[in-house]
């Protein structure tokens, strides 16, 4: 999950907002075409929604986890977990990328912190498909042509609080932060959905369900692939200028495309992990500590990036295309693993799990004691 993450960050690291399809460069390399639509139609719009499922599967066991407590009491500490993930996101936003999703994360907590606990099944996936009208939307949006957003001239990367003009790129940055909190609307579904597949137990179905998974797994890719190949070639510059209504209607296709290929990712994460050798193996331990340590390493990888392509550090930038940066983000991804097996066998926790967990569990205790005595 974390390598996909750092496939769909390293470009806006790079590049800034180029005004190609989805920010992509107008003029590109044969190789660089190619690699735009392998990320296109497996990475791009894929890992989002996936990652909002993992994230909503984790709140499920965390209301699990404290099932005794009451729903009260689970649906407060949600919300003071959203909280303080909208304040990490929020510095995260100011300091290293403007296009952070753990804020985002962080106001669907708060949003639907009481719907977790408390609807049924049935009614979750009710809410949950509604919310795909506005997340289709928000899709077609994305899919228009850059010169109908407002986006003709290239916008280059975001100044840094780094660069000597600290208060002058807050002001930009939090401009930045604030707008992509649009990106909600096509997140809040794939959360319920995570939600949903986390009451079911999904990844912990293993072989006794194993002709359901391989059938999710390989409808859901097959179907991200193919709904996202329109706005590959427009990504690619192969389909050049579009009519803003087939652009639109691409855009549609790609986002409910990286519905069905998240799905089709957990249900093969679900297959590997049932799949993998007790005890694990090198490989199995080195993606499960890393696991462990998910925010840790997200937040690393932003510090990186940012070292690695802005003028105020390495400004490697625009000497890379997307093959290039592509490799790149392999780099990056691997160095946070080699981290997190460190941490392992070390005993040391992610920084940013036992700050989260910190903040979250002393608000509840502060909040509860007076009644608990």
């Amino acid at each position: 999950m974390l390598l996909l993450i750092a496939l769909a960050n390293v470009d806006v690291f790079a590049f800034g907002f180029l005004p190609g399809f989805r920010g992509y460069p107008a003029e590109q390399s044969v190789l660089d075409s190619i690699f735009t639509m392998v990320r296109m139609v497996l990475v791009d719009g894929r890992a989002f929604p996936l990652f909002a499922a993992l994230f909503g599967y984790g709140l499920t066991q965390l209301i699990q986890s404290r099932a005794s407590v009451g729903s009260g009491r689970s649906a407060r500490l949600l919300r003071r977990r959203g909280m303080w993930l909208v304040a990490i996101g929020f510095v995260h936003g100011m300091l290293l990328f403007t296009a952070d999703i753990i804020a985002l994360y962080g106001l669907c907590a708060l949003v639907f912190a009481g719907l977790v606990v408390r609807l049924s099944d049935r009614g979750l996936l009710a809410v949950a498909l509604s919310l795909m009208a506005l997340a289709l939307l928000s899709g077609a949006v994305r899919g228009l042509p850059a010169e109908a957003l407002g986006q003709a001239e290239v916008v280059t990367a975001t100044p840094t609080v780094f660069g000597g003009e600290a208060v002058e790129a807050l002001q930009v940055r939090m401009s930045e932060w604030a707008v992509g909190a649009i990106r909600l609307f096509g997140l809040m579904p794939a959360v319920l959905f995570g939600v949903y597949a986390g009451r079911k137990s999904v990844l912990t179905w293993g072989s006794e369900r194993k002709r359901i998974l391989s059938l999710v797994a390989f409808a859901g890719l097959a179907a991200g692939i193919l709904a996202g190949v329109p706005s590959a070639l427009m990504a690619a510059s192969v389909w050049n200028e579009p009519s803003i209504g087939i652009s639109a209607i691409a855009g549609t296709l790609h986002l409910a495309g990286g519905y069905a290929a998240a799905a089709g990712y957990l249900a093969l994460f679900a297959l590997l992990a049932a799949a993998a050798r007790r005890p694990p193996g090198l490989t199995v331990k080195a993606l499960s500590v890393s696991g462990q340590r998910s925010l840790t390493l997200y937040l690393s990888q932003s510090l990186l990036f940012l070292v690695l392509f802005d003028p105020d550090f390495f400004g490697l930038g625009d000497n890379f295309g997307i093959a290039l940066n592509s490799a790149v983000a392999v780099g990056v991804w691997t160095v946070g693993v080699l981290g997190a097996l460190v941490m392992d066998r070390l005993s040391v926790r992610g920084p940013a799990e036992v700050l989260l967990r910190s903040l979250t569990y002393r608000s509840v205790t502060r909040s509860a004691g007076p009644r608990s005595r």
